[in-house]
């Protein structure tokens, strides 16, 4: 034990300072560690937390290049994510063209310049019959031209049919055969302005909301 002596004033007053023994240091390490372990603890915690919050919400970024073709015409360009204020789905939207409501169930994209040139997207329930949808299909084409052809459109999952009228109008219904969110689209364009693998290309994209 060490003793430390002040002295002033003629008097001499003893103040001891004890030094720690090994029981006290040994405690004090010992807090020490539990404290850093709770702390790591805790921010694993957040760490975690953040993780699960960021996998349970799915984001899709802004915008994204699609390549499709115009007039026999290789194009690319950036096209942006919309989201339907009349149904529950989000897509990309090439500049030229806007997404729109037609009427509840059914929206339009069409082009800005022109808008007779367009694609109706209607979202089909789960579990509808699609056997019937293409039955209903070729009912609505055979109302504008008997003459129902294939257009061989690049569909992974679906089929096509399609009707041009005397005015070189073509009309093609499209049916995207996902089973928990099918999509039947109508694409309304002409010979000229063969818009058609760009509907398709942004088709593609519509994500349907839970």
């Amino acid at each position: 034990m060490a003793t430390l002596v002040l002295t002033g004033c003629g008097t001499a007053d003893k103040e001891e300072v004890k030094e720690p023994t090994n029981e006290e240091v040994n405690e004090k390490q010992n807090d020490s560690s539990q404290t850093e372990e709770t702390n790591e603890n805790q921010n694993g915690s957040s760490e975690n937390k953040k993780t699960n919050e960021e996998q349970s919400n799915e984001v899709r970024i802004m915008e994204t290049n699609l390549k499709y073709t115009l007039n026999k015409e290789s194009k690319e360009e950036t096209a942006f994510l919309k989201t339907s204020d009349n149904q529950p789905f989000n897509m990309y939207v090439l500049p030229e063209f806007e997404l729109s409501a037609e009427e509840p169930g059914k929206d339009l994209v069409f082009l800005s310049e022109n808008d007779a040139i367009s694609m109706r997207i209607e979202l089909l329930p789960e579990g509808t019959d699609l056997v019937e949808t293409e039955k209903y299909m070729k009912t609505f084409l055979s109302s504008i031209s008997e003459s129902i052809s294939d257009p061989k459109l690049q569909i992974e999952n679906g089929v096509s049919y399609e009707v041009v009228t005397p005015d070189n109008e073509v009309v093609t219904s499209v049916l995207l055969k996902n089973e928990k969110a099918p999509v039947l689209l109508t694409m309304f364009t002409t010979k000229e302005a063969d818009y058609r693998g760009a509907f398709l290309e942004m088709a593609k994209t519509i994500l349907a909301k839970k």
